[in-house]
């Protein structure tokens, strides 16, 4: 016989799970001892927040599941938007809760909370351990949950008596193998989307998380150049083609580029691999006209705003290569149609590049602080090729979505759910998942007082990241709110301003700061020597996002 905590942690184990992340807590000791016994580490955070957005971020550059292990009441709190980061992304993450003593439930003791009432809108399920028997095979079934598409977060919530309990170590569960995803698209479908391809005079294919960093970019450019459609990256997948792509129109999110709303609209043929047409992505529920094709790997639409769009079920990447073959296969003789089509691209692409030029411009002559022109060219040559970009929520993040060069094998990795002190503790777990590459966290200075202690995380770790902090003394997203609807009254978004560069040096990091393009570009260059390491930069407090730069750019042409 043995301890259930103990059973738990040898389960964890056998499943290959490298560590497990969290804020050590009473009320799961037994496991913690038994961590210890199979030399599996415990990740101790400064906060369970921090521990939920590591973890997320492991499970997002990795596809294995993270797990946290989180004390009851205000820890397992703390971890909600962790949680729900996890579900908005589809990403798997399994979040063990200790709850309290079994006899005390129901009696308001100290801590007390229903976890299927406090996690139900977020989590795919709770589960709630009644015996102490039942405990690895919760775990066991959580870990399948999680990873089972559509994945994202399941929690367990055990009782601090029950990780005492004892149960048969003989007791053999089957450890969850990872479930297969729906196949290839069917004959019948296969038709249909060729058909509407062959038929569409303005096209457009909608890339999800299936389809960024990458992972069929070969692929996908094959698919682009025998269908003449453009490709879009969706909300937060900025890395899906490189910039120089003939096809590539860039990623389409709220605040985006006026030149791809106006795509959007203009689109008579919509092609969607692996993403949902939420309101990020159509910039507001669009009203759209065209036809729309969506393939996902699982059933997962909610309330589907758009009644007429076609779902297929089927592996986006399979699915790419199929219609690109049977592209190939065809004998299409609408050659203008496909004229057609090849022009709006190109048409599209100068409209993006000349808003691009307009907007940088026109920061260049009136932004305070360091330009995002200068700082977006500074950052693409400071980082390698196969950097990791892990970039916060605000305002300061639409630069990147939209002008920062994802060229070769880098990878980005942003908030689908908007938190803010996502990016810094994020980083970590993708530097985890992907050893032997460089990971940038670019946060702002808001989110950086919200999660930035989690440095110390990443020194304790000896993480090789190099966190950007910009610096403007605003929270960036409300005042663009308050410019548009209550014009030259800013209230209530002012932000302390300590020095950031000194904070990481007392806690172990190297720390820069600069206040001129001459001076970041020389921090840049010293911090990704070595890390973890931070640089924060000063930026314009008045126009921080490139649409605020819009009414000072001339007219597009």
């Amino acid at each position: 016989m043995m301890l259930a905590g103990h059973a738990m942690a040898a389960l964890l184990h056998e499943y290959d799970i490298p560590w497990v992340a969290g804020v050590s807590g009473e009320s799961f000791l037994p496991l913690l001892d038994g961590m210890r016994n199979e030399s599996l580490p415990f990740l101790s955070t400064c906060h369970e927040s921090g521990a939920a957005f590591l973890a997320v971020g492991y499970a997002r550059a990795s596809g294995r599941p993270g797990v946290i292990a989180v004390t009851r009441g205000p820890g397992a709190s703390n971890a909600l938007i962790g949680v729900h980061e996890a579900s908005q992304a589809n990403v798997p993450l399994v979040v063990l809760v200790g709850q309290l003593e079994s006899g005390f439930r129901g009696r308001r003791a100290l801590q007390e909370m229903e976890y299927t009432d406090v996690f139900r809108s977020a989590a795919k399920d709770v589960f709630e351990v009644t015996r102490p028997d039942q405990a690895p095979a919760a775990i066991l079934a959580a870990l399948r949950k999680a990873v089972t598409e559509p994945a994202g977060p399941v929690v367990v919530s055990i009782p601090a008596d029950h990780f005492y309990g004892e149960v048969d170590e003989a007791a053999q569960t089957r450890l969850p193998q990872t479930p297969a995803r729906h196949g290839v698209l069917s004959r019948a479908a296969l038709d249909t989307i060729v058909a509407m391809i062959q038929g569409a005079r303005r096209g457009a294919i909608i890339c999800g998380a299936d389809l960024a960093g990458g992972a069929a970019a070969e692929a996908l450019d094959a698919l682009a150049q025998r269908s003449g459609f453009g490709v879009l990256g969706g909300h937060a997948f900025p890395d899906v083609l490189p910039p120089d792509h003939p096809s590539w129109l860039g990623c389409s999110t709220i605040r985006g580029p006026r030149a791809v709303k106006q795509l959007l609209r203009e689109a008579d043929v919509l092609l969607v691999l692996g993403h949902r047409l939420g309101d990020r992505v159509t910039q507001g529920y669009l009203p759209l006209t065209a036809r729309i094709a969506i393939v996902q790997p699982a059933p997962d639409i909610g309330w589907d705003e758009y009644l007429a769009a076609e779902f297929y079920y089927a592996d986006p990447v399979a699915a790419v290569a199929q219609i690109s073959e049977r592209l190939a296969q065809s004998h299409d003789d609408r050659e203008a149609e496909r004229e057609a089509r090849t022009a709006w691209v190109r048409s599209s692409r100068h409209a993006l590049a000349l808003e691009k030029q307009e907007i940088i411009a026109a920061e260049a002559r009136e932004a305070g602080g360091v330009p995002f022109g200068a700082i977006l060219e500074i950052l693409d040559g400071a980082l390698p090729d196969d950097a990791n970009v892990v970039s916060d929520a605000g305002s300061f993040n639409d630069w990147f979505v939209r002008y920062f060069p994802f060229r070769a094998q880098r990878r980005y990795f942003g908030p689908l759910s908007g938190s803010m002190g996502y990016a810094l503790p994020a980083a970590q777990g993708v530097q985890l998942a992907l050893r032997g590459t460089r990971t940038v966290a670019l946060v702002g200075d808001g989110a950086f007082l919200m999660t930035g202690l989690e440095l110390a995380t990443a020194v304790r770790l000896r993480l090789p990241i190099t966190v950007v902090v910009f610096k403007n003394g605003i929270w960036g997203s409300i005042a663009l709110h308050q410019d548009a609807r209550f014009p030259g009254r800013r209230f209530a978004v002012d932000l302390p301003q300590p020095s950031f560069a000194a904070l990481a040096e007392s806690l172990g990091a190297r720390g820069f700061s600069a206040q001129t393009t001459e001076e970041f570009s020389a921090a840049m260059e010293a911090a990704c020597a070595g890390g973890p390491s931070l640089v924060e930069v000063t930026t314009d407090a008045v126009r921080p996002s490139p649409n605020s730069y819009l009414s000072l750019a001339a007219p597009l042409g």
